[in-house]
């Protein structure tokens, strides 16, 4: 028999065993007895088969395969950055990417990814609601959040400050003398993590430097869009005339400049508009968006670079990774 001409369907004839029972030796795959896997692996050495990479794989237990879940690839131009990124690193790592998109966890998504052949998952989505669902994902292979964190201490969390970069907007407003404050941000619950912390950041620093901000200017909007962001702008102004609106992120902060712009207001003289996240529209001339700047390349870094050690052990104790943020300046506001 050809050593090139060697088929999944000859091991099994020749292990005595289906060739289902072979794929799933290839993958890696739990539901196969030690002793059947052990059956299959003699006889690939007892004919010298030189490995494809799924050969490589069944010896190994590895596939170089890593699940990537994100979500609003159409919505949000951060996510597409950020699988980019992800991607990229992987790559550098000698890994390659699956990509997942999936807002929500259920158990259809979990036992997906649990049964996938792939050697670790990077999560972009998580939400406290999937919390059940990730614990169990992570009994079986090495994961990591990223963007996003959950109340757990079971998994590594890679995230930015979110709650210290909302901050960073209510000083800024107020050492410039900005305290007619607005703010734009989700009505959704359960809220993503980093939405909640920067709100929660953002309030909580305006109510420490004596400046109250009423529920009249706060919009909370359905999904962030352009258009959201432009009928909230144009809300706020017409009820509450701010001299400023921080918005949780900047697909509704690009919104609510033209919607502002649609009312005949003066951007930065009448109004300044802070966003979040620093996706690359922001620096277009057109745009010009003062914004909180993720950091996005360490956050990818980092959980790549702990993903790899957790591939090495994974019995190392989790670890909640926190990166400072900062303040991008542009046309949207003064300095």
């Amino acid at each position: 028999m050809s050593k090139r001409a060697l088929t999944s369907r000859d091991i099994a004839k020749l292990a005595g065993v289906s060739q289902t029972t072979v794929s799933r030796v290839l993958q890696g795959s739990d539901l196969v007895l030690p002793k059947t896997r052990q059956e299959v692996l003699d006889v690939i050495a007892r004919l010298g088969y030189l490995p494809s990479p799924a050969a490589r794989s069944m010896r190994t237990r590895r596939t170089n395969t890593v699940a990537l879940v994100v979500a609003n690839l159409a919505l949000n131009p951060l996510y597409p950055v950020m699988l980019q990124l992800l991607s990229s690193a992987l790559r550098r790592k000698g890994l390659y990417a699956s990509v997942w998109e999936a807002e929500n966890f259920d158990e259809e998504t979990m036992h997906a990814l649990s049964e996938t052949p792939v050697d670790g998952v990077i999560v972009a989505t998580a939400m406290d609601s999937a919390l059940p669902f990730l614990m169990r994902i992570a009994e079986r292979k090495p994961l990591i959040l990223v963007n996003r964190t959950v109340v757990s201490d079971l998994f590594d969390q890679i995230s930015s400050d979110n709650v210290a970069g909302g901050a960073l907007v209510a000083r800024y407003f107020d050492e410039h003398s900005r305290r007619r404050v607005g703010l734009i941000t989700t009505a959704s619950q359960p809220c993503p993590s980093p939405i909640r912390d920067r709100e929660a950041g953002y309030t909580a620093e305006l109510l420490r430097r004596g400046i109250r901000m009423d529920e009249d200017a706060i919009v909370r909007v359905a999904h962030f869009s352009y258009q959201t962001g432009f009928e909230a702008a144009q809300t706020l102004l017409e009820r509450n005339n701010p001299d400023s609106i921080f918005c949780v992120n900047d697909i509704i902060a690009i919104g609510a400049l033209d919607g502002a712009r649609a009312l005949d207001a003066a951007i930065p003289g009448d109004l300044w508009v802070v966003g979040y996240d620093d996706i690359p529209m922001c620096a277009w001339r057109s745009i010009g968006l003062t914004t909180v700047r993720v950091p996005i390349e360490a956050m990818v870094d980092a959980a790549v670079g702990r993903l790899c050690e957790r591939l090495e052990s994974n019995s190392i104790p989790a670890r909640n990774i926190l990166l400072p943020n900062e303040i991008v300046f542009r046309n949207s506001s003064g300095q």
